[in-house]
């Protein structure tokens, strides 16, 4: 199918791209543990959670836009 073969192709040259994206993604989410998770009450560690979803979130949103443009300028070149 045509669309499977554009996506391995586009996915196949975002791998890089990617790892970067997490590694970058790691950082961030590490840098928001400061307290011990034994000393973190349930206040603390539901703002902490929120903030590594909207974090993933993100991630996740760049991710796909960026493989939405290379699909289509691949479809389309």
């Amino acid at each position: 199918m045509l669309i499977e073969k554009i996506y391995k192709q586009v996915y196949a040259k975002m791998q890089e791209e990617t790892g970067a994206d997490d590694s970058v993604m790691s950082d961030r989410l590490s840098a928001l543990i400061g307290t011990p998770i034994e000393e973190l009450d349930k206040e603390r560690l539901e703002l902490l959670l929120c903030n590594a979803v909207i974090i993933g979130q993100e991630q996740g949103f760049v991710n796909g836009f960026r493989f939405c443009i290379r699909l289509l300028s691949e479809a389309l070149g």
